[in-house]
């Protein structure tokens, strides 16, 4: 693909042809990629591809949710990459392609004589993306790590959590789309490069690196004033906390720490709405912390925001307490997620059909006016491509068998 030939529209990346070898803590690199218009082609191992059996997986179709939301729109060809006739199509396959994103362990592939540096000199503008969890090179290049080792020696846990409990493990599979999202950056970086000057390259990108990048001011921290961040303690102080409406709970924080502000509103709030014993709360010792802290202080502020909060939804709560400068919060529960007016505004939820149902997933993270994202199309079986993928390479039936 060359800028003075095919323009990036009507998607932003149209036209661009990526091979996909990406396991679960890359694939979202190669889903962002085809919801931009690329054209992705996932190679799965003969044997079957483990994405596929990731929970949770639906009994009428035995179809993975994690599968088909990170693999839509991708077309499918298996090739056992250990058999010659495999090796040569996916030799001819990358051929074709202007970007490579690939999770093989180190020295795989050079093994195979499949690595970047193979396809390097007749493909200069080549873009080769490895993801794996300590990257391409250095004394820990062979290691294997999942999400919660990532996690764990990437430091982040030491930050999450209560301090007098175990570390605390962020939910879900988070490395895949931390390390997705930094694998996503360096590779269009990289492409557009390759487009300007006609110089490809190879993106290696460590999850391990990509967690270290979550760790907001920690290593600043440590670095300019010597001092560990740790976890942080429950706050015990009056004025902050979950507390009940009608439809769930609201988050209000309004302390003597920080932004005061918060606190003196929501006592005028408190005692313009009658809430007996806010009148209370204009004494002096209010704004003495020791006196926050203790279980009377606590559970008389606890008493009287919960009579303001308990016969309100949690947004009407939320409209009446922003409106007064009061810093709070609705918890979502995930149902919650679907009737919120934003998300619905914005007609956030995709459809995806799956069988003979559709299922419904997160939208774009973003937004792009003149290049749309893709829609999200049915999930493809195993190898449904093979023929018109490796046909169209002009590979001999005989040929193309003896890859399957």
């Amino acid at each position: 693909m060359h800028l003075d030939e095919t323009p990036l529209t009507p998607r932003a990346l149209e036209g661009v042809r990526v091979i996909d070898m990406a396991d679960t803590n890359s694939v979202y690199t190669t889903k962002i990629l085809c919801d931009l218009g690329a054209e992705v082609i996932r190679i799965e191992p003969t044997a079957g591809d483990p994405m596929r059996t990731v929970q949770p997986v639906d009994d009428a179709t035995g179809t993975s949710a994690f599968y088909a939301y990170m693999n839509t729109n991708k077309r499918m060809v298996t090739l056992d990459l250990e058999r010659p006739g495999g090796a040569d199509l996916f030799r001819s396959l990358v051929a074709t392609a202007d970007i490579v994103v690939e999770s093989e362990r180190p020295g795989r592939l050079s093994a195979l004589g499949l690595d970047y540096a193979s396809f390097k000199a007749e493909q200069p503008a080549l873009v080769w993306t490895t993801v794996t969890p300590f990257g391409s090179s250095g004394p820990w290049k062979d290691w294997q790590a999942d999400d919660l080792i990532s996690q764990a020696m990437g430091g982040f846990m030491t930050l999450s959590g209560l301090p007098e409990r175990e570390p605390l493990k962020l939910f879900g599979e988070q490395s895949c789309f931390i390390a997705g999202l930094h694998a996503t950056s360096g590779t269009l970086i990289a492409l557009w490069h390759a487009l300007l000057s006609g110089e490809g390259q190879h993106v290696d990108v460590s999850i391990h690196e990509a967690i270290v990048h979550t760790l907001e001011s920690a290593i600043q921290v440590y670095t300019t004033e010597g001092r560990v961040r740790g976890r942080l303690p429950r706050s015990d102080e009056a004025g902050i906390g979950m507390f009940p409406a009608t439809d769930g709970e609201i988050f209000v924080y309004a302390n003597m720490n920080m932004i005061t502000r918060s606190w003196f509103n929501l006592v005028k709030t408190l005692q313009k709405e009658g809430i007996p014993g806010a009148e209370d709360l204009s004494d002096p010792k209010w704004q003495d912390q020791a006196f926050r802290r203790t279980p009377e202080a606590r559970e008389a502020a606890t008493e009287m925001i919960a009579a303001l909060t308990k016969n309100k939804s949690k947004y009407q709560n939320y409209n009446e307490l922003q409106a007064r400068n009061v810093l709070s919060a609705p918890k979502s529960e995930i149902s919650d997620l679907f009737n919120n007016p934003q998300l619905k505004f914005l007609n956030w939820f995709v459809d995806q059909p799956i069988g003979d149902r559709m299922a419904t997933w997160p939208g774009p993270a973003f937004r792009m006016s003149e290049t749309p994202r893709r829609q999200p199309g049915p999930v493809r079986a195993p190898g449904a491509d093979n023929d018109a993928v490796l046909g169209a390479l002009g590979v001999a039936g005989e040929k193309l068998q003896q890859s399957r």
